[in-house]
């Protein structure tokens, strides 16, 4: 089954870059897709899962510090 879907897939990457009339689907495509991507209402979205992502990753830095102070306590006669 893995085999036919990585044909199939093989086989639309091939149209897509191998023709003329799958590049301009590709280039419709692409199109689309950074409109989408510059829509304002999409990059709020993008804006905010930056914004937790940067949040839980000062938390993790916290926690993993934390844990760092309290293996190495005494470790180096301190």
């Amino acid at each position: 089954m893995k085999a036919k879907v990585a044909f199939v897939v093989g086989a639309g990457l091939g149209y897509l870059a191998g023709t003329r009339s799958g590049r301009a689907q590709y280039e419709r495509m692409r199109s689309w897709a950074l409109d989408v991507w510059n829509d304002p209402r999409v990059q709020e979205y993008v804006q905010e899962a930056q914004a937790q992502a940067a949040e839980l990753a000062r938390e993790q830095l916290a926690a993993l510090r934390a844990k760092v102070d309290e293996a190495t306590k005494g470790s180096f006669g301190a």
